[in-house]
C-alpha cells in the first residue's frame, strides 16, 4: 500500500482491478494469445515494482523515524453507551469516567498528549461550569495536553450556530486552540439542499443543523502543529492533504462509533482511515468513544489498538515526521490522467469507426 503516497487510494484500486482484468482475461480469452502474453507480463512487471517501491519506502520511513522528536500519548476509549450519553444526568458519571481514565493513564513522566474521542464532552464547555472545571484541572493533575471533543456554538447578533469542536488544552490548563469539523455528515449534522427545498427539514426531523468550520488549518501544540480529523473525515484523503501542506506532524482522528453497534463498519472505518497515515507518511492517532482506537505509523502498520465495546488506554508513542510525498503535494493527478486517457480512447475509437 505504499503507492498510495504516489497515486492515492485511486491508483491501489486501479491496480487490483487490472490485475483482475488481467487473470480474467487469461482464464477466458483463447485466441489472442500475444496480447493476453503482453498482458500477463505487464501485470507481473507492475506488480513487482510496487512491492519493490513499498520495500524501499519502509526502509526510508523507518530510518526517519530513527531521527524524529517523539511525544508520548495516551488514546482513552470511553466506550459511552450511545442512548445514555446525551442525556444531562448521565453528564457527570461520563466526566467521572474520564477523568479516572485519564488519570490513571499517566505512567511516565515527561508531558505527553492525551486524547479523548469525538463529543467525548456531552454539554457545551466553552461555557463556565463545575464540570468545566473537573476537565481543566486534568492537564494541571497529569502536566500533559489533553485534546478533546465537544459541541460548541456561536452566537452572532442573536444568530446561534452549532459547531462539532475539538478542544486543545495546555499543560496549564488553557485552551490553546480549537477545530471546528468542515466536513459535516449530510442527514446527520445538517441537511442538504435545506435553503432550497424547505420541506426536506420536515422529511428529516431530528437531525443537527451544525455549521462548517473554516477549513482543515493544523493547531499548534508544543511548537508542533496537529491535524485534527473528527468522524468520517478520516475517511477523506483531501483532509489529510491539506494539513500535511500546511505543515502537520501528525494526524488526530476522534470519532464516535457507538452509532454502527456490532457490526463491520467500526473495522471499515479505521481500515480506511490508515490510508491517511500512508499517503502523507504521519503517524495518526485514532481515539474513539467506542470503535477502534489504534496509534498507526506512516507505513500502515497499526502499532496498537483496542477492542470494540471496550472501556480502555491505549498507550503508545508517536514520532513527529516530514518526510515528503508527491500525494500529498500534488493529490489525485493519476486519476485526471486517467480520464484524458479515456477520452482519448473514446475519441480514437469514434474516429475509426467513422473511417470503416
Amino acid at each position: 500500500i505504499q503507492i498510495v503516497d504516489i497515486f492515492g487510494g485511486y491508483g491501489l484500486s486501479f491496480i487490483i482491478v487490472l490485475i483482475n482484468v488481467i487473470v480474467y482475461d487469461f482464464l477466458t480469452v483463447g485466441n489472442e494469445k500475444i496480447r493476453i502474453s503482453l498482458e500477463v507480463i505487464v501485470g507481473i512487471s507492475l506488480l513487482i515494482l510496487v512491492f519493490i517501491y513499498g520495500e524501499a519506502r519502509i526502509r526510508n520511513v523507518e530510518q526517519a523515524m530513527t531521527h524524529a522528536s517523539s511525544i508520548k500519548i495516551d488514546l482513552i476509549q470511553g466506550n459511552i453507551d450511545q442512548s445514555i450519553k446525551w442525556s444531562t444526568q448521565y453528564q457527570n458519571e461520563t466526566i467521572d469516567i474520564y477523568k479516572t481514565l485519564t488519570l490513571s493513564s499517566k505512567t511516565h513522566p515527561m508531558p505527553g498528549l492525551i486524547i479523548w474521542p469525538e463529543t467525548a464532552v456531552p454539554f457545551y464547555f466553552q461555557n463556565e461550569s463545575e464540570l468545566r472545571q473537573k476537565i481543566i484541572s486534568l492537564p494541571l493533575q497529569t502536566g500533559s495536553w489533553l485534546l478533546f471533543g465537544s459541541p460548541s456554538y456561536t452566537d452572532i447578533q442573536g444568530n446561534l450556530s452549532f459547531l462539532n469542536t475539538a478542544f486543545l488544552l495546555s499543560p496549564n490548563g488553557n485552551v490553546v486552540a480549537q477545530y471546528n469539523k468542515v466536513h459535516l455528515v449530510p442527514y446527520g449534522e445538517y441537511v442538504p439542499l435545506r435553503k432550497y427545498f424547505p420541506f426536506i427539514g420536515k422529511l428529516a426531523a431530528g437531525v443537527g443543523d451544525f455549521k462548517a468550520g473554516d477549513g482543515f488549518y493544523p493547531i499548534n501544540a508544543d511548537n508542533q502543529k496537529l491535524g485534527i480529523l473528527i468522524c468520517y473525515e478520516g475517511i477523506l484523503s483531501e483532509a489529510g492533504r491539506n494539513y500535511k501542506k500546511n505543515g502537520a506532524g501528525l494526524l488526530i482522528n476522534i470519532t464516535n462509533d457507538a452509532w454502527f453497534g456490532n457490526t463491520s463498519a467500526p473495522y471499515q472505518h479505521l481500515s480506511m482511515t490508515v490510508f491517511r497515515a500512508v499517503e502523507n507518511k504521519l503517524f495518526l492517532a485514532r481515539a474513539a468513544n467506542t470503535g477502534i482506537s489504534a496509534i498507526i505509523d506512516p507505513t500502515g502498520k497499526i502499532l496498537r489498538q483496542s477492542k470494540i465495546f471496550e472501556r480502555t488506554i491505549v498507550h503508545g508513542e508517536i514520532k513527529y515526521l516530514n518526510i515528503p510525498t508527491y500525494y500529498s503535494e500534488y493529490g489525485d493527478i493519476f486519476v485526471y490522467v486517467c480520464i484524458l486517457l479515456l477520452l482519448s480512447i473514446y475519441f480514437i475509437s469514434r474516429k475509426r469507426r467513422k473511417i470503416r
